[in-house]
């Protein structure tokens, strides 16, 4: 604390002040004593000079020798002053001392030349015969136009000196009040300069930890006034861009942690700077604080390694896909991050092209599979009509034969074509249904009776139990019964011979679940995630020989969703399979 600012001023102005009165005190005492002896030299002089008219004017009437010592011991009284007279030689021819001997104390040779000249002199100092300080002053006695002697008189200076000491009293009394005062003030000024700076430094700490809600507090009008003002100024302008940052931080970090793509920056050196939670993820990288270390080492695909090491040499903008182990496939896009021409790191983007990828192997299977489709049943009408053309068939029976498998081929190519356009209007949801409140029980009733014949011929055992006080279901009466058609005819279709199918309808608080069971061969586990894509078959020989397009799932799926509700399927190979759908309970 000895070293604080106000430590500092309030020992400045004590200094200052203890420097100037001191100064002050010695110079006044110095000039207050120098006048007291100024005045007792120039009222000795004057007494001098009229004890000297006095004596010359005795001379001059000739009866001067009788009044002679009186004048001198009057003189002496009044002044308290020792007084000598002497001729022009300098031999003392009266005096008020007495008549002890006077041995140093008269004139030098150079000042009685001057008083007998007719010259004052006057001086103060030590007097060995006196063993004091005395003022003493040498009058010449001039009688007309001659001198005939001179006075000297002599005065101790010991009276004086109480005089000085009550001065140096008085003066040392004020100094003492005026540092005494000099101090409260000093104190004062120093706080009131010392204070706010303080605080400042205060509020710097503060600062620097975070929080900029501190303000300096004072009410001064002068240059630490207008500091403070300008301080708080600064923490609000601070502040508010603090501020600003962090909610630029924030949203920079929520889009980074947000984003579908998987974002990395690194350094020249190729070490990780950022890397979002969707990167971290995509590139397996290890838990806890992977940044500041190598991406090559955090990177477990050599070809992302290379691709990377390629970027920091060649520092441009590159493209490159990558096929990762888990068989996801992703498009890495690296820019340069630059600073005046100087590259300091890069900046990658991940982005997963996997579904882009099926999709174009969807594109490309839907093609192939509707070409396939479409060429077994018209290879199959061609080769009978050229048969017919060509004039080959002679029997009726034949003929006859050979005209039904045509208008079979030509009914099938009619449902595919019919189904690809149902399924290609859905997807474009451009098709618009009329929607009424339905009860299931009363469709599954019409679906069995249609298929009644199918059923017959496979001699299966159908179930149905759907209940008829279910709540009705909001839909179109035509597709929610395509739908039923489609489940149950796959049903008859994969349930071998005499064997059950169960239909069931369970009520799920706002959804209404419809199960259609069946025992028969059941699909293979990883079938299960396709079995509701076009042209998706489990037994692609069989169903082409039944006839089947492979939409129908397909079609049942964006029916169900376009009503509000989803489809399932539960499988198990050599135990059968349920296909369910959902649809949302009708709201009056």
């Amino acid at each position: 604390m000895g070293r604080s600012l106000f430590h500092k001023l309030l020992a400045s102005y004590l200094i200052i002040i203890l420097v100037t009165l001191g100064t002050v005190g010695v110079l006044l005492s110095k000039l207050f004593s120098d006048y007291y002896f100024a005045f007792k030299e120039k009222e000795l002089v004057a007494r001098g000079k009229e004890i000297s008219r006095i004596i010359s004017l005795g001379i001059s009437k000739g009866d001067w020798e009788s009044s002679f010592d009186v004048l001198l011991q009057a003189a002496d009284r009044s002044l308290n002053a020792r007084i000598l007279a002497i001729d022009r030689n300098g031999r003392v021819i009266a005096n008020t001392i007495g008549g002890r001997m006077l041995r140093g104390m008269i004139l030098d040779p150079s000042e009685t030349v001057q008083v007998l000249q007719g010259k004052t002199i006057s001086r103060r100092g030590f007097s060995p015969r006196f063993n004091q300080i005395m003022v003493s002053a040498a009058v010449p006695i001039q009688v007309g136009s001659e001198i005939v002697g001179a006075l000297l008189l002599y005065t101790p200076v010991a009276d004086l000196t109480p005089a000085v000491d009550m001065v140096e009293k008085l003066i040392l009394y004020a100094a003492g009040g005026a540092v005494f005062l000099a101090m409260l003030i000093g104190y004062y000024l120093s706080k009131s300069i010392s204070r706010p700076l303080r605080h400042m430094s205060q509020i710097t700490r503060e600062m620097a930890r975070g929080n900029f809600k501190q303000r300096v507090v004072t009410a001064s009008q002068d240059e630490v006034g207008e500091l403070a003002r300008n301080f708080n100024e600064l923490a609000i302008a601070l502040e508010d861009t603090i501020n600003t940052l962090k909610q630029e931080k924030q949203k920079m970090a929520n889009i980074l942690a947000n984003m579908a793509e998987g974002v990395l920056a690194v350094d020249s050196q190729g070490r990780l700077l950022l890397a979002n939670a969707r990167a971290a993820k995509t590139l397996a990288l290890p838990d806890g604080d992977f940044l500041g270390r190598s991406l090559t080492e955090l990177i477990p695909h050599p070809e992302l390694k290379e691709f990377f090491q390629t970027i920091l040499q060649e520092r441009q903008s590159m493209t490159a896909e990558f096929r990762l182990n888990s068989g996801q496939f992703f498009l890495a896009h690296v820019s340069p991050l630059k600073e005046k021409e100087e590259i300091y790191g890069a900046v990658i983007v991940l982005q997963d092209i996997s579904e882009l990828r099926q999709l174009e192997e969807l594109r490309r299977d839907f093609v192939a599979n509707v070409s396939h489709e479409l060429k077994t049943p018209l290879t199959s009408i061609q080769g009978f009509v050229e048969a017919l053309m060509d004039g080959l068939i002679n029997d009726p029976a034949t003929e006859a034969r050979y005209l039904k498998v045509i208008h079979q081929e030509t009914l099938r190519l009619n449902r595919l074509v019919q189904d690809l356009l149902d399924l290609a209007l859905m997807e474009a949801k451009k098709i618009e249904w009329e929607m009424r409140p339905l009860k299931l029980a009363e469709i599954c009733t019409q679906v069995l009776q249609k298929l009644t014949p199918q059923i017959q011929a496979k001699d299966l055992k159908v179930s149905l139990d759907v209940p008829a006080y279910l709540p009705p279901v909001l839909g179109n009466n035509d597709r929610i019964e395509q739908v039923l058609i489609n489940l149950l005819s796959n049903a008859v279709q994969f349930t071998p011979a005499g064997g059950r199918i169960n239909i069931k309808a369970l009520n799920k608080g706002d959804m209404i679940e419809v199960q259609v069971q069946d025992d028969g061969q059941g699909i293979p586990p990883e079938d299960l995630p396709y079995i509701w894509e076009r042209f998706h078959k489990v037994d692609k020989s069989r169903t082409r020989g039944q006839g089947g397009t492979g939409l129908g799932l397909a079609i049942v799926k964006h029916i169900v969703e376009a009503h509000g509700g989803r489809v399932g399927v539960k499988s198990k190979v050599g135990e059968g399979s349920i296909f369910s759908f959902s649809l949302p309970v009708y709201q009056a």
